[in-house]
């Protein structure tokens, strides 16, 4: 591995270690958590969450509306029609209004904090904590409904099926639960799975990268084994999430190469290659896909087609840690130690707006 590509992952890992032993009113330096929807761009930064318009760039609302020192946000937030589900890193998960930023409910009975994003069903959130748990939180009150605990942090959002929910864990194992947080079976990997796994059309398959340097494809109802991908001894870890379109399997790796494989088998039907460190994985578009990366404290966002074909590209001072956000219109990164925390572009390549948060 490239040293620069080291140097990355062992300062997210620092990352994590500095957030576990954090106390109130600790200053920390993240990567902000950034989601979207149709009218707004939402980011999890620092001491506020906030809300921010699509079309102008410009502050909506935060929450809380008055900086409190003692809460720092950096997980993606999980969105609703009209809520949002974000957890900090002091243990409180939150359920906020999507249009206002008012506080819905805290939970705060967890042990760890939080960075991976949240999911959830009907009347149900589920969010993934540092502590090793997966909360299942009643998204009308934040009661605890229960917990499933694994052997150390979920970073990965969980992936719903009709028959279980499958929890990937940094303890290097996968697990499916029942929706009763009962173990269905658990899976070792060769690696932690840090990205978001990816379920099949059909449910019958989940595909997840790790920091073993392989993609594994595995049988949904049991968790065997269906096939493992390294690219022979040439793939690097997978930090970021992956893709599923037609059967199409593409993700990259923490050294820049972008693979599209055979869903059903580990066959590759095309290869490329950006420039720097990808961390975040790729993110779809309406026609294709886009992969931020980063090398020598820049960053460079490329967007493609679904056949692997380069279509415009942009570079930006900063470091990007996740994969852009995307809607039916803009794409937005978010970025560290550049000119701006947010650059946003329309889906033919031309910046429409930047933003920094108000001081």
């Amino acid at each position: 591995m490239k040293k620069s590509h080291l140097t990355l992952i062992l300062t997210l890992m620092g990352l994590a270690l500095v957030l576990s032993a954090c106390a109130s009113g600790v200053r920390v330096t993240g990567t902000p958590g950034l989601s979207i929807s149709d009218d707004m761009v939402f980011v999890a930064y620092g001491n506020t969450m906030r809300g921010i318009s699509t079309e102008t760039g410009f502050d909506q609302w935060q929450f809380p509306e008055e900086v409190n020192n003692r809460i720092m946000f950096y997980a993606q937030p999980y969105v609703t029609d009209e809520s949002i589900f974000v957890g900090d890193v002091a243990n409180n998960f939150y359920k906020l209004d999507k249009a206002t930023g008012k506080l819905d409910w805290t939970f705060s009975d967890a042990k760890g904090f939080f960075l991976g994003k949240a999911n959830g069903e009907d009347t149900v959130v589920y969010a993934p904590s540092n502590d090793g748990n997966l909360y299942a939180l009643d998204a009308e009150n934040g009661d605890l409904l229960w917990s499933f605990k694994t052997g150390h942090y979920i970073w990965a959002q969980p992936v719903l099926s009709d028959d279980a929910i499958f929890v990937a864990s940094m303890d290097q194992f996968i697990y499916a639960i029942d929706r009763k947080g009962n173990q269905i079976w658990a899976q070792e990997q060769e690696g932690a799975v840090v990205g978001n796994p990816a379920l099949s059309d059909d449910g019958k398959l989940l595909f997840a990268g790790t920091t073993g340097k392989q993609v594994l494809a595995l049988d949904a109802a049991t968790g065997e084994q269906v096939w493992a991908f390294d690219a022979n001894g040439s793939l690097e870890s997978v930090w970021g999430n992956m893709i599923l379109v037609d059967d199409v399997l593409i993700f990259s790796d923490s050294s820049g190469k972008i693979f599209a494989l055979d869903s059903q088998m580990p066959t590759i039907k095309w290869q490329i290659e950006v420039p720097g460190a990808v961390v975040g994985g790729v993110v779809e578009l309406p026609d294709g896909f886009a992969v931020a990366s980063l090398e020598n404290e820049t960053s460079l966002v490329k967007t493609f087609d679904f056949d692997g074909g380069a279509n415009w590209e942009a570079s930006l001072s900063g470091e990007v840690f996740q994969a852009p956000v995307v809607n039916e219109s803009l794409l937005v990164v978010g970025t560290l130690n550049g000119d701006n925390l947010l650059y946003a572009y329309n889906l033919t390549g031309v910046q429409v707006w930047s933003y920094n948060p108000e001081r």
